[in-house]
């Protein structure tokens, strides 16, 4: 291998450095062995003229670029020599500044990268074909593999077939009409269970205005939910026995009315603890307390039947019966207070306490309101407490 000016011999291929013009003598009956020997060690950190000693068919130049040339020269036409070097000198300048513009790009990607690794949210970026293309560790995370496993992979490889077929069909809806795309949904992963996230993601669009896929960032807001869903028991409970409160009672009421047909029959019953006063003053207001929560309890084991239990205020409580179960509500009252008497009585110094009297209506909806069936309840449970406490009484 000799270079023409200020030429260096080298033995050993391996002793050319990055950025050399490389002129190699090619033998007519070794036709590209040496270039491809070349580029096996240096690849295309060099630049390659093939030297012949005269001109060649088109074919066997072609050879030679395919065995790894970058530029052919006939040794005995020194004029061409100038013009070879000026197209290397060319070459290796672009090359440089294509190595130099892709190593402050790959620098400009890691900062991104890392940047994208350092925020807590998951973000994911993904072409048309679904198949990730970029995505940071907290995706990773959120999946429970590797981010850098996730890559040229599809959501498929990672959730169940019937989750993962329900988020496809929502991001080709996104890719075919475009804009952004607001969604909450449950997601069933593999380490962390059930969980509730909120999706934001966007089409991304080419120059010419077609879907290149999308981009998305998914917020785990289980927690915000669980928040939400505690907040709603405790405003719709009494905070004591954890009875509905009246807002819940009569909110349930008035869904159920609303739902009523021409015949149906509801129930509603009010229901008072007996000589609940005693306990308080000679027992102490805890066990007041006590009582209270155990009679709720009793109670409330009837609410898997379908009858609401309900705090009026005090020692006062309501139920409510739907349609299915009215038919049902006086034994269902009934069994509850007997386990009451069973469970729940003391005794004071006006007798017997810690028991209940109930008033109990049924009534058409479409013919009666619920504050009138409440009021003829009421009228029906002092008739219970006239006629000796502990009792059922049906409303007139």
């Amino acid at each position: 291998m000799l270079h023409p000016l200020n030429a260096t011999a080298v033995g050993d291929p391996a002793q050319i450095g990055a950025g050399a013009v490389c002129f190699a003598a090619v033998e007519a009956g070794s036709l590209g062995v040496e270039l491809v020997n070349l580029r096996a060690v240096h690849r295309e950190t060099i630049y390659v003229i093939a030297v012949v000693s005269e001109e060649l068919e088109p074919s066997l130049q072609a050879a030679l670029f395919a065995a790894g040339a970058d530029d052919v020269l006939v040794g005995s036409d020194l004029r061409q020599l100038v013009p070879c070097l000026m197209r290397a000198k060319r070459h290796l300048e672009l090359r440089r500044h294509n190595e130099s513009w892709q190593r402050s790009m790959q620098e400009k990607l890691d900062i991104w990268q890392e940047g994208l690794d350092h925020l807590p949210t998951p973000i994911y970026v993904k072409d048309a074909d679904g198949r990730y293309l970029v995505c940071n560790a907290a995706f990773g995370q959120f999946l429970g593999v590797g981010h850098e496993q996730i890559l040229g992979r599809r959501l498929q490889d990672f959730l169940p077939p019937g989750s993962a077929e329900a988020y496809h069909e929502s991001d080709l809806q996104l890719l075919r009409q475009g804009g952004v795309m607001r969604s909450e949904t449950d997601v069933c992963l593999p380490e962390a269970g059930i969980r509730h996230i909120m999706v934001h993601k966007a089409r991304l669009d080419s120059r010419k205005g077609d879907a290149r896929g999308l981009a998305g960032v998914v917020i785990d807001i289980t927690e915000r939910k669980e928040l939400e869903a505690r907040l709603t028991e405790a405003a719709e409970r009494d905070p004591l026995t954890n009875a509905a409160n009246r807002r819940k009672f009569f909110e349930v009421a008035s869904s159920e009315i609303a739902l009523a047909s021409p015949g149906d029959v509801l129930a509603v019953a009010v229901i008072d603890i007996d000589n609940f006063k005693s306990i308080n003053d000679e027992l102490g207001h805890a066990e007041g307390d006590i009582t209270l929560c155990s009679i709720v309890d009793t109670l409330r084991t009837q609410e898997a039947g379908g009858m609401l239990v309900a705090r009026a205020g005090g020692e006062e409580f309501f139920a409510f019966f739907t349609k299915e179960v009215a038919p049902a509500a006086s034994d269902m009252l009934e069994l509850a207070r007997q386990d009451i008497a069973r469970y729940c009585q003391v005794h004071t110094g006006v007798g017997a306490a810690g028991t209940i009297s109930i008033g109990l209506a049924f009534f058409k909806p479409l013919d009666e309101t619920i504050d009138q069936a409440l009021r003829r309840a009421d009228l029906a449970l002092y008739r219970a407490k006239r006629d000796g406490r502990n009792r059922i009484c049906l409303a007139e």
